[in-house]
This record gives C-alpha cells, structure tokens and sequence, in this order.
C-alpha cells in the first residue's frame, strides 16, 4: 500500500493545494476499495471524482475567464476613456493659456491707451481753460473798447450839434468842451486824429468860452473845427464798426475752438469710459480664465494618477492572470494525463481486484494471522503494486501531456 501516495505525487504536483486534498482524498479511497467489493468499482469511483474535479477546475475558470473579461474590458475602455480625457485636458489648458496670453497682451494696450488718453484729456482741459480765459479777456477788452467808442461818438455827435447853433450858451460850450476832449484823447490813443488838429480843437475849446458866438471870428474858427469833429465822429464810428467785425471774427473763433475741444474733450471720455470698461472685462476674463487653467491642471493631474495607477493594476491583473491560466492549464493537463491512465491501464484490472476481493470473503471466517498473509503479499504482487508498475512504464508519456 506504501507505492501509491508516491505514485499520486506525479498528479498532485501539478494541482494547487486545495486540488491536492481531493486528490489525496481519491488515493486514500482507492485504497481502501482494495478491501472490499462493490458494485461500483473502486477505480471507477475515482474517475468519477477526477472528472468532476476536472469539470469544477473548467467551470471555475469559465467564471474567473468572465471576470477577468469584465476586468479587462473596464480596464481597456477607462484607459481610452482617461487618456481621451488627458489629451483635452492638455489641449484645454493651453487654450486658456493662449487666452489669457492673448487677453493679457489687449489688457496692457489697453492700459496704455487708456494712460495716453488721461495724459489728452488733462492736455484739452488745459487748453479749453487757457481759450476761455483769454476769450473773457479779449471779450472785456472789445466791450471797453465798444463802450469808449460809443461814449465818443455820442459825446461828439453832441459837441457837433451844439456849435452847429447860432448863438450856443457858454455853459454849453463848457459841457461840449469836456466831452470833446475825452474824445480827443481816445483819438489820440487810436491814432484818429493829428497832433495839429488836436492842438487846434483844444485852443479853440480853451477860448471859446470868452469868445461871442456871434462873432464871425468865433464863426470862422468853429466851421473849420466843426469839419475837423465830423471826420473824427466818422473815424470813430468807422472803428466801431470794424471793431464789432473784428470782435465777430474772433468771438467765432474762440466759441469754435471751446466747442471744438469741448467735443473732444467728451470724445476722449467717452473712449476712456470704454476702455475702462474693457479693461475691467478683460481683468474679469483673465482671472476666471486662471481658475479654470488651475482647475484644469489639478483636473489633468488627478487624470493622469488615475490612469497610471489603474495600468499598474491593470497590468498586475494581467499578469496574475497569465500565471492563473497557466497553473490552471497545467492542473488540467495533470488531471486528463490521470484520466487517461486510470482508464487507459488501470480499470482493466478492476475484475481482478473484484475478483481477489470475492475469494477473501470466501475464505474461512478466522481471521488470517499476520505470518500467513505476509509471504503471500510478498511473493505474489497486489494490484495497486502492479498499476504502479503500469505508471512507471508509461510515466514518459504521461508526463509528457503533463
């Protein structure tokens, strides 16, 4: 009885260790079938119990087949699934690189137009200030000059009229004499009048009053100053007339400049107001675009962890899938090789076995002593001595399919 444990080893060192226990369990039950007959014979039982051991072996890894398929198809789709979404990551990130590049670059044209446009306003405000105060200069100056020029023409168109009378009173002629020389003195100071003639209007003033008006010397002398005060009234409405013109003129002129730079004045702010508003947008867009560049590198690097952990996995899986295929293909070559030695070689002995059996139970009813079976066991081999036999000579073959 020894040999078979050592002949089972040949099957046993191809299964794993649970497997190893089944197959034990199947030698010790053929032994002990050695010592009694059944119906079912004892070889066998253990081809029963091989194949089923075989056919658990097969339907275990069907199931662990179909598993490891889930597995691999998981694998394979969450990998293109990850790397799909590390590549639009990457693309992702450096389009809100490039616009916050780009918006950046807008950010600080603007900034600078924005600084040039504060620099041309200060400029027009200063501009516009300068022309209105000169214009309420120049528009005090026209309306004193105005005012002198029609005070003379009114002082002279008097003084004309009242020696223009036969017999003008002294009083008047005092009154005439002040106007006239105020009006000389505004001629004097706009070139209007001759210093000859200014002499002459002033001495006849000075005498006038102990002069009689009804003197023809007095008639003589104030026909040729009355002339003189005409052309000079002229003249001065002649200037009054030309200062109104001039005064027109440049009145327009500084009312166009105001309005001019006032225009541009609103124009500019009104440009600055957009750029500020510009600038504000683009300072908005520019930090929500940083967010989301921050975001989608964590996003990129939790992918990209995600991913090399799930390949590691993936690839020890594999790799105890391999060897599990491998021990399991060999434990199933190992049953098929037994299979076929048990009932290839070993179940043609099976009558013999029954049939020893039989003659035992047909023996006396005492029981045999030790001395008398021992040179019988010893001289005759038993059966499972001979399979032994029998699986040494095929061995090579049987560990060939092995």
């Amino acid at each position: 009885a020894a040999p078979i444990p050592a002949a089972w080893c040949i099957v046993a060192r191809r299964a794993t260790s649970r497997r190893v226990m089944k197959l034990l369990s199947a030698g010790s039950f053929l032994l002990a079938a050695v010592n009694r007959a059944s119906a079912v014979t004892p070889v066998e039982k253990v081809i029963t119990l091989i194949e089923d051991l075989k056919t658990e072996v097969e339907t275990e890894g069907v199931a662990e087949a179909t598993t490891y398929d889930s597995f691999a198809c998981f694998c394979k789709d969450t990998t293109s699934s990850k790397s799909q979404s590390i590549t639009g990551g990457r693309d992702n990130i450096d389009l809100l690189s490039a616009d916050i590049a780009d918006k950046t670059a807008k950010k600080e044209e603007k900034d600078a137009e924005l600084a040039t446009r504060k620099s041309d306003q200060e400029e027009l405000a200063t501009d516009l200030q300068a022309t209105e105060t000169q214009f309420q200069k120049e528009q005090a100056v026209y309306e004193a000059s105005e005012a002198d020029l029609s005070k003379a023409i009114s002082s002279l168109d008097t003084a004309i009229k009242a020696m223009e009378k036969s017999k003008p009173a002294a009083a008047s002629l005092m009154s005439i004499r002040e106007s006239v020389e105020r009006s000389l003195a505004l001629a004097d100071i706009m070139n209007l009048i001759s210093e000859p003639k200014h002499k002459a209007v002033s001495a006849f003033l000075q005498t006038g009053t102990t002069v009689d008006p009804a003197d023809p010397t007095y008639k003589y002398h104030s026909h040729g100053i009355i002339e003189t005060l005409d052309k000079l009234l002229m003249d001065f409405r002649a200037e009054k007339t030309q200062l109104g013109d001039d005064w027109a003129v440049a009145k327009k002129t500084f009312e166009d400049t105001i309005a001019d730079l006032s225009k541009k004045m609103d124009e500019n702010k009104q440009a600055m107001d957009e750029l500020k508003t510009d600038v504000e947008t683009l300072t908005g867009d520019i930090a929500k675009n940083r967010e989301e560049l921050v975001d989608a590198e964590a996003v990129l690097k939790n992918d990209q962890l995600y991913l090399k952990d799930l390949t590691e996995q993936c690839e020890a899986r594999a790799k105890d899938w391999d060897q599990r295929s491998s021990l399991r293909n060999d434990e199933l070559t190992a049953l098929a090789g037994a299979l076929e030695i048990l009932k290839g070689k070993v179940s043609g002995l099976d009558t013999e076995v029954n049939r020893r059996a039989l003659l035992q139970r047909a023996a006396p009813a005492a029981e045999p002593s030790l001395k008398t079976v021992a040179p019988h066991n010893a001289s005759a081999p038993s059966f499972l001595q001979e399979v032994i036999v029998m699986q040494g000579s095929g061995s090579g073959s049987g560990s060939g399919s092995g």
